[in-house]
């Protein structure tokens, strides 16, 4: 199960499609890169491309992990999706683990 809890939501066109809890780019679009810049967490499906959508930029959810994820941990976005734990030099650190989790489980992060 997968949730969240906003603090600040932006709208923002999209210019791709995505599912909710999908990590959005600051162009709209999903973030299908590792260590990508991550604009928040899609509260919603994206099905037309130019729509308008809501972008959880801070607050908490419910994510995949992509790899082992430990409490504490600093996330970076994940080629395949969800979150990994950023490497020795990450350029685009946007959230905190606030649990464990094994590869492919959900794994709760603070965002911001």
């Amino acid at each position: 199960m997968q949730y969240m809890h906003d603090v600040l939501t932006v709208t923002v066109p999209t210019t791709g499609l995505f599912e909710a809890y999908d990590l959005v780019s600051f162009d709209g679009a999903k973030v299908a890169a590792a260590d990508a810049p991550v604009l928040g967490v899609a509260k919603s499906p994206n099905t037309v491309i130019g729509d308008f959508a809501g972008v959880m930029a801070v607050g908490f959810a419910r994510v995949r992990a992509v790899g082992v994820i430990t409490v504490g941990a600093k996330l970076v976005s994940a080629a395949t999706g969800g979150v990994q734990v950023a490497g020795a030099t990450p350029a685009n650190v946007f959230a905190t683990a606030l649990t464990a989790a094994a590869d492919g489980e959900f794994v709760d992060i603070l965002v911001r």
